[in-house]
Order: structure tokens, then C-alpha cells, then sequence
């Protein structure tokens, strides 16, 4: 899959966002819960320790959430809290390693299985193991063997859960982003595929049948001028019908149509244009020459951006075009602001955008497209331009 247009689709993943709700709904209802069992009356501590309990439970959930993003960081410093919770004496006296916070540590190791190599994820399982066998050590509940057992037993299995667990979504997660890089390579291959035969089987037929009448017409230039003007018109009108066919396949099977040019993009804002979709369009600089293919290519890069921002988008829709013409390049930005949120649809699932960059590419441009800063898209279409002779 060639690299320039595998880059052109930039989509952040949804689990990073979906990790950190995890992690914000365990902060929610984890928290409250463990500050509620330390302030019960039969067991609350002193002020400070209560205090300092308070403070490692934050740090531990704020390690869960900074996970997320790195995890050999978080996992430091959650096992430093752990390590906290387990061996000073104030907190270890009202079994502060138990409370319900501490499975936030479970959540760190998790990412840590998903998002490292098998050095730091070894390490990670090892450390887990060996704080659950400290904290069997240390806690005073547990004053029988067997039941120090059971707990070893028990909280080294949370925590291979955990581990396990992560490296199942790592492998999952994995697939995903491999079936996609196939439906990415499918629709590339696709597109030049119909390309590549559309374009032979119009290109070769008419230039055979030209060469042919161009010979016969040199040959009886002299002798016979009638004939050799007659296989000269045949020559302009298969000429002719191979261009229509060939702007028929570039122009997206459209021969009657006219070849889109840039002037050709109003037509196509206002046929987009609704009371609940509004396209606002900027353009500066002094406007350049496009050619024709690349004039066609940023006619559907244009076309497909605004179909996505009105399919994937609730109304209303505030869709931003702006057009900058530089001495030998223009620059289209296409950005949406994500209407009242995304709509669940399965046509296309972002592959559509592959083929049309591919086009650009072979225009000599390229196409990006990626999440806005706010809930939208924005797709960037950079094409070559020539100093307009108006």
C-alpha cells in the first residue's frame, strides 16, 4: 500500500476516550466509595491519615487516567501509591489497601498490557504479584495461613485478570486496525483497478483505430486526397470520442456533463446548502488555473467532504469551506463543527475518502482529513495551480 495515501486518512482512535471514561467512572464511583468506608465511625482514622489516604486514592486514580497516554509512567507511580497504602502504619491499621480505590491499580496494569512491549508488561504482572503477596504480609486481617493463602491466591488473580484482560483487547484492538489497513489497501486497489480498465479499454481501442486511419491518411495524402480527408475525419471524431470516454471515467461516469472545473464548486455548495446546513465560503488569494485532472479530483474531494459532514453529522451543520491560491498551489480546507453530534451510519465507515485521495495523488496533490478540534472533520486538499492568464 503505497505510504502517500495509507498517510492521507489520519483517524484518532475512539479507545484512548474510551479508556479514560473507564477510568473517570472508576474516579466517581471508586472515591466516594473508599472516603465513606474510611470516615465509618468504627474504623476512621486521624484527621492526617485520613487526610493522606484521601490524597493516594486521587494520585491512584489520576495514575489510571494518565495510563492511558503512559503507561510505564502510571504504573510507577501507582505502584508507588500502592506501596504507600500497604506499608505505613496509619493506613495499613484500617486496611487502606483493600479499599475499593485500590482497583484502580488493576486499570493501570491493564493499560500497561495493551499499550507496552513484553519487557514493561512482565514487569508490570511481577510487581502486581509481588504487592499482592506485601499486602497479604502486612495486612492484619489476615492472621490465619490459610486465609493469607486464599488472599495471595485471590488478589494475584484480579490482578493476572487485569493483565490478562489488557493483552486480550492489545490483540483485538490489533485485528481492528489490521482490517481497516485492508479495507484501506481493498479500496485503493479497487479505485485503481477501475481506473487502469476503464481507461484501456477506451485509450487502446481509439488509439488503434487512429494510428491505423493516420497511416492510411498519410499513404493516400497524394493519391487519393478525398479518402485521406475522410480517414482524417475519422481520426478527429475517434479522437473525440475517446476524450468524452475518458472524461466519463475521471468525471465519475458523467459524459454529457461538463468537465468540473474550479467555477464548477459553487453549483456544488449551493446544491448542498439546506435551512439546517450552512456552508460558508472564504477564498483568498489571487485564483490560479487548475488542470483538468486535478480541477476533477478536487471537485469530488470537495464533494465527498461535504456528503460526509451532512451524512455524519445531526443538523445543524456549520460546514467551513476556505480556498487559498498560492503562485503554483491552492489549499482547500473543508471543516464541519460536528452539528448537535456524530450519527450512526454504515455507509462507507471513512474508506471513502481512500479512493478520492488516491485521485488527488495522481492529480500530484495531496489529501488529509482528520478529527477538528471541535466534535467535526476537516479535509485538506493541497493540488497544483498555474498563474491564471485573466
Amino acid at each position: 500500500m503505497p505510504s502517500e495515501t495509507s498517510s492521507a486518512i489520519r483517524r484518532r482512535p475512539a479507545w484512548p476516550r474510551v479508556d479514560s471514561v473507564v477510568a473517570l467512572i472508576a474516579l466517581v464511583i471508586l472515591l466516594p466509595s473508599s472516603i465513606a468506608l474510611l470516615t465509618d465511625p468504627s474504623v476512621r482514622p486521624g484527621p492526617i491519615i485520613l487526610a493522606l489516604a484521601i490524597v493516594l486514592y486521587a494520585v491512584l486514580h489520576a495514575a489510571s487516567l494518565l495510563a492511558v497516554r503512559s503507561p510505564v509512567v502510571a504504573i510507577v507511580i501507582a505502584s508507588g501509591v500502592m506501596c504507600a497504602l500497604i506499608l505505613v502504619p496509619g493506613l495499613r491499621a484500617v486496611s487502606a489497601a483493600l479499599l475499593p480505590s485500590t482497583a484502580a491499580y488493576l486499570l493501570v496494569i491493564a493499560q500497561v498490557a495493551i499499550r507496552t512491549g513484553t519487557l514493561f508488561r512482565t514487569l508490570a504482572l511481577g510487581s502486581g504479584v509481588f504487592g499482592a503477596l506485601l499486602v497479604v504480609a502486612a495486612e492484619p486481617q489476615f492472621d490465619d495461613a490459610m486465609l493469607r493463602v486464599g488472599a495471595f491466591v485471590g488478589l494475584s488473580g484480579a490482578i493476572a485478570a487485569a493483565w490478562a484482560i489488557g493483552l486480550l483487547l492489545r490483540l483485538r484492538r490489533a485485528q481492528a486496525e489490521e482490517r481497516l489497513r485492508m479495507r484501506v489497501a481493498q479500496a485503493i486497489a479497487d479505485e485503481r483497478m477501475r481506473i487502469n480498465r476503464d481507461l484501456h479499454d477506451i485509450v487502446a481501442h481509439s488509439m488503434t483505430v487512429m494510428i491505423a486511419q493516420a497511416e492510411v491518411a498519410r499513404a493516400l495524402s497524394e493519391d487519393d486526397p478525398d479518402r485521406s480527408r475522410a480517414a482524417l475525419g475519422i481520426v478527429v471524431d475517434t479522437g473525440r470520442e475517446a476524450l468524452r470516454g475518458m472524461r466519463a471515467v475521471v468525471a465519475d461516469d458523467a459524459p454529457r456533463e461538463p468537465l468540473p472545473t474550479i467555477d464548477s464548486l459553487d453549483a456544488l455548495f449551493d446544491s448542498v446548502r439546506t435551512p439546517s446546513i450552512d456552508v460558508r465560503v472564504a477564498e483568498t488569494g489571487a485564483r490560479g488555473e487548475l488542470r483538468p485532472d486535478a480541477a476533477v479530483a478536487l471537485h469530488h474531494a470537495v464533494r465527498e467532504a461535504l456528503t460526509n459532514s451532512v451524512r455524519y453529522a445531526a443538523p445543524p451543520v456549520q460546514i467551513d469551506v476556505r480556498l487559498e491560491w498560492q503562485p503554483d498551489a491552492v489549499h482547500v480546507t473543508i471543516d464541519d463543527d460536528g452539528g448537535r453530534g456524530r450519527t450512526q451510519s454504515d455507509l462507507g465507515g471513512g474508506v471513502g475518502l481512500v479512493g478520492i485521495a488516491e485521485r488527488v495523488r495522481l492529480a500530484g496533490g495531496t489529501l488529509t482529513a482528520a478529527e477538528g478540534e471541535s466534535r467535526g472533520w476537516v479535509v485538506a486538499v493541497d493540488l497544483p495551480a498555474e498563474r491564471s492568464a485573466r
